[in-house]
């Protein structure tokens, strides 16, 4: 599998870092330059961006995340491999992290993304696993598990995604890994558990001197945009649709609440 790094060109210390950690974990990448957001005109948004999420109005660096994304996604299927990791650069790497990101014989068939990354809550897992790597399971996502920091994706699910986000208005994470996004049940979403990433901030107190600093300025300003009622009785109801199912299927002992562990 080929493996797409994403990097600023204002981030060089960031780059070397991750070079040191591929360095040691074994891992070669391909750098895919970032989209940085804060350059782009208004006008350039205004090509991408079309209405507001829920979240509030999409801001400069998040826009730039989402097309960074889609560098990634473009590349993949334009150089024709099956199946890419695309990885943020803020990343901590786990245990044998070459086995994971090198081979693609471990992933499940039917897999459009198996997310490789571990975030600080809690997630509705399929209780069985649909294959073993490296004594990590693969189990199927059954609920919003934020953050994109690291997965794998196959060529035709980066197609479809390309085709799905010509505009958007949501951060990417969201298109992808929201429960609410129109894409979520268009797609075979898969957790490595225990994740063989975690973003750094994550492991490190708030006021850790070492905590890397988030490139999509703005995001901690954002407003949640009103709902109207019609969209708030939309939304609710299908939150307690989906928590239904995933309680009932967690009674019988299809599906857990946990929290995916590092490694």
């Amino acid at each position: 599998m080929v493996i797409y790094l994403i990097n600023l060109r204002r981030s060089s210390d960031r780059l070397e870092r991750m070079r040191e950690l591929c360095l040691d974990a074994g891992l070669e990448f391909t750098r895919m330059e970032g989209v940085d957001g804060p350059k782009l005109s208004s006008a350039d948004i205004a090509q991408v961006v079309v209405g507001e999420s829920r979240w509030g109005k999409i801001t400069a660096g998040e826009v730039g995340c989402f097309l960074s994304h889609r560098k990634c996604w473009k590349a993949l299927v334009q150089e024709g491999s099956q199946y890419a990791v695309v990885l943020e650069d803020d990343l901590v790497l786990g245990e044998n992290a070459v086995s994971v990101m090198t081979d693609s014989s471990w992933l499940p068939e039917d897999a459009d993304i198996v997310k490789l990354e571990a975030a600080d809550e809690r997630v509705y897992l399929d209780t069985w696993a649909s294959g073993v790597i490296m004594a990590r399971e693969i189990r199927r996502l059954r609920s919003s598990h934020f953050c994109s920091g690291g997965y794998v994706i196959s060529r035709s699910c980066a197609q479809h995604l390309l085709s799905s986000s010509e505009t958007f208005s949501e951060p990417v994470d969201d298109f992808l890994f929201n429960v609410s996004s129109p894409l979520f049940d268009s797609l075979v979403v898969y957790q490595l558990a225990p994740a063989i990433c975690i973003q750094q901030a994550a492991l490190l107190a708030p006021n850790s001197p070492e905590r890397l600093a988030s490139c999509i300025e703005g995001r901690e300003k954002k407003v949640r945009r009103r709902l109207g009622t019609f969209e708030r009785f939309t939304l609710s109801l299908s939150k307690k649709r989906r928590s239904t199912v995933n309680r009932t299927l967690s009674l019988i002992g299809r599906r857990e609440r946990v929290k995916v562990g590092f490694r």
